[in-house]
């Protein structure tokens, strides 16, 4: 229930401030007859607004620059598996000597204890 909230408390701030730097919207919601009008204004001012924003982070990340930077990140996130996957490989085969090591050391005391 904590987070819960704490994430309601972190969106109602986030409403607050949206309607508090927009006046034209804080002006209009001021003379909207009713609270069911006022959300509903809220939501058409906040769908435009995401409309927008939308289209610029789709042209931000569009970028060239952008683009490059995703190619090097991966390039570098590649580099590194294949680093991640040769050390998980050498892990395995020294686990798997000592595993065998010990598999030869029990085989013999057992023949051992049946003698």
């Amino acid at each position: 229930m904590k987070k819960f909230s704490l994430i309601l408390g972190t969106l109602g701030g986030a409403l607050a401030g949206y309607i508090l730097s927009n006046d034209k919207l804080r002006h209009r919601m001021s003379e909207a007859p009713n609270a069911e009008a006022m959300a509903k204004m809220l939501g058409e001012q906040l769908t435009k607004d995401g409309r927008k924003v939308a289209k610029e982070v789709k042209i931000f990340v569009e970028s060239d620059d952008v683009q490059k930077n995703l190619k090097k990140a991966k390039a570098f996130a590649t580099k590194k598996l294949g680093v991640a996957q040769k050390e998980l490989e050498k892990y395995t085969k020294k686990g798997m000597k000592e595993a065998k090591k010990y598999a030869k050391k029990g085989v013999k005391e057992m023949r051992g204890m049946m003698k």
